[in-house]
Order: structure tokens, then C-alpha cells, then sequence
């Protein structure tokens, strides 16, 4: 049978159709909660709605994802800087913002082109940057998105800082603000997701980590207000994206086969004995002609197999109905269930709270 790759959107669509018409059957999904806010080392999971929740709970996010993967690009588009931004510059944002992304599990990332040289109408076609009044889809006179093997591409298009001293409980703090405008859009231009998300942190947090070394971002901002404010604010974007995005099917590869046996690189946390896989060898990518774009593989199916031994990093399968020997790199998906996000009922926020 020949079919579209699910990690297309076209293919992810027609997947979730057929599931749902069909039941679940087997198998239950085994999702952790998406996210969690954590300080120090205690961990509340995120509701669905977070806009009551002060940013500063975003300081240091846990993600709880654990099903299929997204290519996204992401890109800086507009460098608009005000006084006070120092030494880090909107490029130097976008990095934060893709490890951000790559955080959440949800996405593999790809930076696509930023600098000078990627200014907005060089892939939005003189489209407006994110704002009030944003069109549903971000097209004037033949959008093309021309991210070739990513689904979507995240836009950093505005930044602005205000990192400042202020007098609080009677002494001087440094207090830091953020405003990071992020887009996300699909490989058909629609915009899925666009907004400003601030952030202010007065006292930072002794302990924070951060995201180490990031190309452009002073190594030690992390200890400071602004630091943690630059990281709220795109951990809220992360999760804004991830929710609009939703979740795909779990998916792997064949690493191994001897007989009917398949091994998978599907570890612990990830399958449990009993599963079922569907074992798919990859086809011809089709590719449009006129804008790049990867619109899905065609796949023929291989077969079935049924996972029997699970270890930390990889896991074993029996076949249960295969025609064609798979092979090393076919590719092993759960036909059982969708995965799912899970959310905190409500906001009780971890420990005695972060200021």
C-alpha cells in the first residue's frame, strides 16, 4: 500500500481521520503532563490556559512530551532594537528561541537564514510583520514559504528590552522586561500562532541554569533578571507554538532485524510490551516544483510487529504480519493511539513560589 508520510501536514491529517474513525484500539496513551514549571526541583504541571499565571513561572519549564517530531526553521526577520538591548541582538534571540523549541520535544529544528540579509519580504512577500489585524494566511500576491523540508517556520520579528534599575523594599534592584513578538506558520502559510509574549523578573533566581551557551547571548545573562526575563518569555512562546501545533503520532526507526525479530531505537518511556508497530519503507520525497516544498513521502507498508522486550534506548519487536523483510532506517510508528497533551486541571504554583 503506497500513502503519504504522517509527518507531512497533509499525511498528519489523514492519519488522525483514520485513527479516530477507526477507535482506539490497544494501547493507551501514556502522556505525561505537556509541561511543568519547576523551582527548585519542585516541579506543578501547566493548565492549558496560562495567561493568569505570572511569567515569572516560566523562568524554567519541564517538558513532558513524549510523541512524534515537526521540522520547524526558525527564523529572525526584523531587527528592531531599542535602547538598553546591549550586546544581544535579535539574531542572537532567535537562537534562544530555537532552543526553546528544541526543548519541548516537539520539534527537531533547522535555523533558517537571519541577519541582514533575511529581511521580511524575503519570506513573506512584503507581508506584515505579527500584529494587531494579522491576515489568517500571510500571503500578498503568491505567498511562498520556502522552508523545503520544514513544516513550519517560528519568526522572531521584534524584540525589545528595557533592562533598568528600580527601588524596591527600599533598596536598588535591576529589574528586567522583554517583549518578544514570535509567528509561527505552516508549510501552506497559514499563520497558526501570533503574539507578544512579555516577561519581567525584578529578582533573579540563584541556580538557574538557562539554556548554557548560545551563540551571541553572554554566557553569564542567565544570573541576571533580564537573563530569566529573555527566558520566560520564549518558553511562554514555546508553549504557545507546541499547543497550537498538537501532537503526532509517535515514530521511529529500524535499527536492527534478524529473522522475525525487529529492533527499534523506540526506548523506555517511549513503547511499552504490547504495542503494536507498523513498519513503513520510505519512498520518493514529493517535492513541488514552483515553491520547494516537501509535501510528503510516499511509503509502502511493510508490515506489523508487536513490541516484546523494552529496554531504556531501544526496544524489541516480533513480527506479527510483514511482506517485505524490513530493513535498517525503515521507519516504526504506533497504529494504536494518537498520542495526546495532558494538562494540570488548575494552577498551583511549585514550592513556595519563585518571588
Amino acid at each position: 500500500m503506497v500513502r503519504l508520510n504522517p509527518t507531512s501536514t497533509v499525511g498528519r491529517t489523514l492519519l488522525a481521520c483514520g485513527v479516530l474513525a477507526g477507535g482506539l484500539v490497544g494501547g493507551t496513551a501514556r502522556a505525561e503532563y505537556l509541561a511543568y514549571a519547576v523551582v527548585d526541583g519542585a516541579r506543578s504541571p501547566l493548565p492549558e490556559s496560562v495567561g493568569e499565571i505570572d511569567a515569572s513561572y516560566f523562568v524554567d519549564l519541564d517538558w513532558g512530551y513524549r510523541g512524534g517530531r515537526s521540522l520547524v526553521e526558525v527564523r529572525t526577520v526584523e531587527d528592531i532594537r531599542g535602547a538598553g538591548m546591549g550586546d544581544v541582538s535579535l539574531v542572537a534571540i532567535g537562537e534562544v528561541v530555537a532552543e526553546a523549541i528544541r526543548r519541548t520535544r516537539r520539534f527537531d529544528v533547522s535555523h533558517g537564514p537571519s541577519g541582514a540579509d533575511n529581511s521580511a519580504g524575503s519570506i513573506l512577500g512584503r507581508a506584515p510583520i505579527a500584529g494587531a489585524g494579522s491576515p489568517e494566511r500571510a500571503s500578498v500576491d503568491g505567498y511562498v514559504l520556502k522552508v523545503a523540508l520544514a513544516e513550519y517556520a517560528v519568526q522572531v520579528a521584534e524584540t525589545v528590552f528595557n533592562p533598568r534599575a528600580v527601588h524596591a523594599r527600599g533598596k536598588a534592584v535591576e529589574r528586567g522586561r522583554i517583549a518578544i513578538n514570535l509567528r509561527l506558520l505552516d508549510a501552506a502559510g497559514r499563520v497558526m500562532v501570533t503574539g507578544q509574549f512579555k516577561a519581567t523578573v525584578s529578582e533573579p533566581r540563584p541556580g538557574v541554569a538557562g539554556f548554557g551557551d548560545v551563540e551571541g547571548v553572554p554566557g553569564d545573562i542567565w544570573t541576571k533578571s533580564i537573563g530569566q526575563a529573555i527566558l520566560a518569555a520564549v518558553n511562554q512562546g514555546a508553549f504557545a507554538i507546541v499547543k497550537a501545533v498538537g501532537p503526532l503520532p509517535l515514530s521511529g526507526r529500524v535499527v536492527r532485524t534478524d529473522g522475525d525479530r525487529v529492533w527499534t531505537n523506540l526506548g523506555r518511556g517511549s513503547v511499552a510490551v504490547g504495542d503494536k508497530l507498523e513498519v513503513t519503507s520510505s519512498g520518493e520525497p514529493l517535492v513541488d516544483p514552483e515553491t520547494g516544498l516537501n509535501l510528503g513521502t510516499l511509503e509502502e507498508t511493510v508490515g506489523t510487529v508487536r513490541v516484546s522486550q523494552v529496554e531504556d534506548r531501544f526496544s524489541i519487536a516480533e513480527a506479527l504480519s510483514i511482506t517485505v523483510q524490513p530493513s535498517r532506517g525503515d521507519s516504526v510508528r504506533l497504529t494504536s493511539h494518537l498520542a495526546e497533551f495532558k494538562f494540570a486541571p488548575d494552577w498551583s504554583p511549585p514550592g513556595s513560589g519563585l518571588f
